[in-house]
């Protein structure tokens, strides 16, 4: 995960992050290339366990997000608010940046 990883989807119109998220799971689990689960001894094994509290509904506070559309000028600056509302629906070519704190 050092490097990063890049994924693009195609989802449903009313799709929220949690859905995002398990079709990027998905993908990775189908992948036979970099992959990079599980982690920590085998106790993490998608995205969705590293990133969302699912009991909960919500996204850790140690995950940095950047979850922006286009607005009207095409210019990523319509925020997506799935901090607040894990359920909210994505706003069309949504682009999401997450990052795992890694601590100081």
């Amino acid at each position: 995960m050092q490097s990063g990883k890049d994924y693009e989807l195609e989802i449903k119109d009313d799709a929220n992050f949690i859905e995002a998220l398990a079709l990027v799971d998905k993908i990775e689990r189908e992948s036979s290339e970099n992959k990079i689960f599980p982690l920590y001894d085998g106790y993490i094994h998608n995205y969705l366990q590293l990133f969302v509290n699912l009991e909960d509904e919500t996204i850790y506070d140690d995950v940095g997000l950047s979850p922006y559309a286009p607005d009207e000028h095409g210019l990523y600056r319509k925020f997506n608010p799935i901090r607040e509302d894990i359920k909210f629906n994505l706003f069309p070519d949504t682009i999401i940046e997450l990052q795992q704190d890694v601590g100081c």
